[in-house]
C-alpha cells in the first residue's frame, strides 16, 4: 500500500493553523469524584412536572375509586332530640314534694347521659318500637324469603324444591331457647346503643341524643323514643317512691292506731286494779293533799328562816354594842324616832349652856338629865322590840314544825301508792307518744293523697328529633376529597421513585456535578426525517445549531492550534454518536471545510448505511491490504463535499490493526491533508481498541444519550478514558426530547431565532 503525502485536493486550505506536531498534547486529568447532589424545592418540581400525566391518571383514578366507594357505602342517618335536664319543679302549697328535687352540675348532667343509654332503657325502646323484627337491629329477624338460585329456577318445580328445601332444624329445648332469647335480646341492645350517641351539648345543662340508622324515619323515632323513655323513667322512679312511701305510712298508720287502743285498754284497766279514778294530770286525793301540805310547809320555813334572820341580826347588833339603828324594826318605830329627837334637842341645848355656864350649873345638870333619860327610854324600847322578834320566831318555828309534822303524816300515807302511779304515768306517757306519732302520719297521708299524679321529670324535651333529609354517613364529598389527595400524592410518590430509580442523565448539570467534565452540547432528536439530511435542507434549525456548538467548543479546547482528528465514542451502543458524526461532517463539509470521516467501528459499521455507500473496500483494507489504494477507499458525498472511509470488512485477526503504528501514520496523514477528521470508534465499554485509539487523536468527545445512558455505564467508560490520559474535550448529550425536555422545566434546548434568508439581503 502506497500512502500519497497528500490526498485528493479538497479545495480551499486549511481555516486555522495546522498543528506543529500530530503527537497530542500533555494530558491534564479532568475527571472529578462525584460530589454529593444538591437537591432543592424546584428540582423535586420538576420531577414531578415531568410525569404530571402520571400523577394526573394517579389522581383520577384514585378519585374515581373513592367515588365508588362513598357512593356504593350503605347510607346512614343522623337525627337528635335534646332534653334540658335540671328543670326545677314548682312549690304546691300544702303538698310537698315527696322526693327533692336533685341539684344538678356538669357530673350530674353526664351521670344522666349515662342513664339514658342504660340497658333496661334500650329494652324499653326495643319493645315500643318493635325492632326485634328491624332487620337493621336484629339480624336474625324474619324478611322476605330469598330467591332461588339460578340453576334451581331451570328445573321443575318440584326437583327445585326438593333440592333447595332446607332441612327441618331440631326442636330446642326450653333451657336453649330461654338461653338463645337471651342472646338475641342482648345483641339487639348492642346493636341499638352502637347506634345511639349521648353527650351534653359544650358547658350546659342540655343532652343531645343522636341516632344513627339507615333509615332517616327509623333515626327519628329512636331518638324521640329515648329522650321520651328517659323522662318517662324518671318519672316512675318518682312515683314508685311516692308509692312506697305511702304504703309504708298506711301500714305504720294501722301499727299505730292497734297501739294506741292497747294503751289506752291497758290505763283503764290499771286504773280500775288499783282504784286510781280521781286523779287528775297525774295525781290523787293524798297527792293533792301533799301537794298542799308541800306549799304550807315551804311558806312556814320561809316565815321561820325571814325570822329567824331579823331575830339574829338584831340579837348580834346589840351584843356588839351597836344601837340597832340599822335593825328594820327599830328604824320604822316612831316612838324611838320621836326620843331620838329629844334627844338631840337635848344634846344640842347641853352644847348650848356647857358654852356658857360650867358643869355645875343647874341648867346643864337639868339638859344631861334630860339626856340619860331618853337613852333609857330608847334601850327599853328596843329591848321590847328584840322581845317581839323572838316571840315571832317562835311562832313561825312552831308553825314550821306544825306542818313538816302533817307533811310527814301524808307522805307516809303516800308512800303505798306511789309505785302504782309511777307506772300508771309510765304508760299514760307512753299513750300520748302514740297518739302524737298517729296524728302526724294521718296530717301527712292526707297530704300525700294524689300525689302521684302531680309527679314529674327534672327534664322536658327542648327539642324533637325530626327526619334529617341528608345521609350523615358516609361522606361522600370528603371521601372523594381524601381520595382525591391520595391519588395526588400516591403520584408524586411513584413519580419520585421513579425519577429516584432513574439512573440515566437528563440534564448537563448533573453530567458536570458527576464527572467534572464539561457538557459542550444537548443535541436534540430529530424525529420522521434523517438528520444527515436536515442539516443541509435546514441549516439554521435547532439540531444544526447544535452541531456548531460542538465544533466551536473543539475550536476553543486549544488556543494555539485547531484539533484535527477527533473521536467520537460512548459507553455503550445506540448513543447517536455516528449520527453526529455523519451530520457534524456534512454541516461543516457544506460550508467549505475539507471533512473526512473513518469509521473504525468494525463491530457494528454504520456510516456506509448513512450515506448508502459501499462497504467493500474501507478502512480495513488499507491497514491490511498493501495493494489497496487510498483513492479506492474513499467516498465522496456529492451533496456536501464530505469524504468517507467506511469501516470495510473485518476479521477478529486483523482487529489489532487499530492499534499499530501504521494506524497512528494513517492519523497522522490524514491531520495533514484535511482541517477535521472525525473517527467513528465502538463503545468504550465494549471494544478495547477505543481506548488506544484515543491516544492517538486530538481531541476525544464523548457521547452520552439524553435518558438512556445508564449513569454507571458512563462513569465507568470516563473513568477508562481519564485513567488512559486522553484529551478529552467534552461531553454530548444526544437525542434530547425537546418536550420531555421542557417538561423538567429546564427550558427551550434552543431558541428559535430563524428569520427568512431574504431579510438577510434585504
Amino acid at each position: 500500500m502506497t500512502l500519497p503525502e497528500q490526498p485528493r485536493a479538497l479545495g480551499g486550505g486549511p481555516i486555522l493553523p495546522r498543528r506543529l506536531t500530530a503527537a497530542p498534547p500533555a494530558p491534564r486529568p479532568v475527571y472529578m469524584p462525584p460530589p454529593q447532589q444538591q437537591r432543592d424545592v424546584l428540582d423535586t418540581y420538576r420531577k414531578i412536572w415531568a410525569h404530571r400525566r402520571l400523577v394526573l391518571a394517579c389522581t383520577v383514578g384514585a378519585a374515581l375509586l373513592a367515588g365508588i366507594v362513598g357512593y356504593s357505602m350503605p347510607s346512614r342517618y343522623t337525627s337528635e332530640a335534646r332534653v334540658l335536664v335540671g328543670v326545677p319543679q314548682p312549690a304546691l302549697d300544702g303538698i310537698g314534694p315527696t322526693i327533692a328535687s336533685m341539684s344538678f352540675n356538669a357530673e350530674r348532667v353526664q351521670s344522666e347521659g349515662l342513664v339514658a343509654q342504660s340497658r333496661e332503657l334500650a329494652k324499653k325502646v326495643i319493645d315500643r318500637l318493635h325492632l326485634n323484627d328491624d332487620p337493621e337491629f336484629n339480624p336474625d329477624a324474619k324478611t322476605a324469603p330469598p330467591q332461588a338460585p339460578l340453576w334451581a329456577r331451570m328445573l321443575p318445580a318440584g326437583v327445585a324444591d326438593w333440592l333447595t328445601k332446607p332441612k327441618a332444624a331440631e326442636p330446642l329445648s326450653p333451657t336453649e331457647q330461654a338461653r338463645q332469647t337471651a342472646m338475641i335480646e342482648n345483641r339487639t341492645v348492642d346493636i341499638l346503643l352502637s347506634k345511639l350517641d349521648i353527650a351534653t351539648v359544650g358547658r350546659s345543662d342540655v343532652l343531645k341524643i343522636q341516632a344513627t340508622t339507615r333509615d332517616p324515619e327509623t333515626a327519628s323515632l329512636v331518638a324521640n323514643t329515648v329522650a321520651d323513655a328517659y323522662l318517662a323513667e324518671q318519672r316512675d322512679v318518682k312515683v314508685g317512691t311516692a308509692s312506697r312511701v305511702e304504703e309504708y305510712m298506711e301500714s305504720r298508720i294501722a301499727d299505730l292506731r292497734k297501739q294506741v287502743d292497747d294503751s289506752e285498754r291497758a290505763i283503764e284497766d290499771y286504773r280500775k286494779q288499783y282504784g286510781l279514778y280521781d286523779q287528775q294530770n297525774g295525781t290523787g286525793i293524798m297527792g293533792q293533799r301533799l301537794t298542799e301540805l308541800n306549799t304550807q310547809l315551804i311558806a312556814a320555813q320561809s316565815a321561820k328562816a325571814d325570822a329567824d334572820a331579823h331575830l339574829g341580826d338584831a340579837q348580834a347588833l346589840m351584843r356588839q354594842g351597836v344601837t340597832g339603828d340599822s335593825v328594820p324594826e327599830v328604824l320604822n318605830n316612831p316612838l324611838i324616832q320621836s326620843l331620838k329627837s329629844q334627844q338631840a334637842q337635848a344634846e344640842q341645848r347641853l352644847a348650848q349652856l356647857s358654852a356658857t355656864y360650867g358643869d355645875k350649873h343647874p341648867q346643864v345638870t337639868d339638859a344631861k338629865a334630860q339626856i340619860a333619860d331618853a337613852q333609857r327610854k330608847i334601850r327599853a324600847e328596843m329591848q321590847g322590840i328584840i322581845t317581839g322578834l323572838q316571840n315571832v320566831a317562835r311562832t313561825a318555828n312552831a308553825r314550821y314544825q306544825a306542818v313538816l309534822r302533817d307533811f310527814n303524816e301524808a307522805k307516809g300515807s303516800l308512800g303505798a301508792d306511789n309505785q302504782n302511779a309511777i307506772r300508771l304515768e309510765a304508760m299514760e306517757r307512753d299513750a300520748a307518744v302514740n297518739r302524737h306519732l298517729l296524728e302526724t302520719m294521718l296530717t301527712e297521708e292526707k297530704r300525700l293523697i294524689g300525689r302521684q299524679q302531680l309527679e314529674a321529670p327534672d327534664a322536658r324535651v327542648i327539642s324533637k328529633a325530626t327526619p334529617p333529609v341528608a345521609a350523615s354517613y358516609p361522606p361522600k364529598a370528603l371521601i372523594l376529597l381524601l381520595g382525591t389527595l391520595v391519588g395526588a400524592v400516591a403520584g408524586m410518590l411513584i413519580a419520585l421513585l421513579m425519577e429516584e430509580a432513574d439512573q440515566t442523565f437528563r440534564q448537563g448539570s448533573q453530567i458536570e456535578a458527576a464527572t467534572g467534565i464539561p457538557v459542550v452540547a444537548l443535541v436534540p432528536e430529530v424525529k420522521g426525517k434523517s438528520p444527515t439530511a436536515q442539516v443541509l435542507r435546514e441549516p439554521v434549525s435547532p439540531f444544526a445549531e447544535t452541531l456548531r456548538k460542538i465544533h466551536i467548543a473543539l475550536e476553543l479546547s486549544e488556543l494555539e492550534y485547531s484539533p484535527r482528528t477527533v473521536l467520537l465514542s460512548s459507553a455503550a451502543p445506540g448513543e447517536g454518536k455516528s449520527v453526529i458524526i455523519a451530520a457534524l461532517g456534512r454541516l461543516l463539509a457544506s460550508h467549505g471545510r475539507r471533512i473526512l470521516i473513518v469509521d473504525c467501528d468494525w463491530r457494528s459499521p454504520s456510516q456506509h448505511k448513512l450515506f448508502n455507500v459501499s462497504n467493500k473496500h474501507g478502512l480495513a483494507s488499507l491497514l491490511t491490504d498493501d495493494s489497496v489504494v487510498l483513492d479506492d477507499c474513499i467516498h465522496h458525498d456529492t451533496l456536501s463535499g464530505l469524504e468517507l472511509i467506511t469501516a470495510g470488512h473485518w476479521t477478529s485477526k486483523d482487529t489489532r490493526m487499530l492499534t499499530s503504528d501504521r494506524m497512528r501514520v494513517l492519523l497522522q496523514t490524514f491531520a495533514k491533508n484535511y482541517d477535521l477528521v472525525l473517527i467513528d470508534t465502538a463503545p468504550v465499554l465494549v471494544g478495547a481498541e477505543v481506548l488506544a485509539m484515543a491516544r492517538m487523536v486530538d481531541k476525544v468527545l464523548f457521547t452520552v444519550r439524553w435518558d438512556h445512558t445508564r449513569r454507571n455505564a458512563a462513569l465507568q467508560a470516563l473513568r477508562q478514558l481519564v485513567e488512559v490520559q486522553c484529551d478529552l474535550a467534552g461531553v454530548i448529550m444526544s437525542r434530547v426530547d425537546p418536550r420531555r425536555y421542557r417538561q423538567y422545566g429546564y427550558g427551550p434546548l434552543n431558541y428559535d431565532y430563524a428569520r427568512p434568508l431574504a431579510d438577510h439581503f434585504g
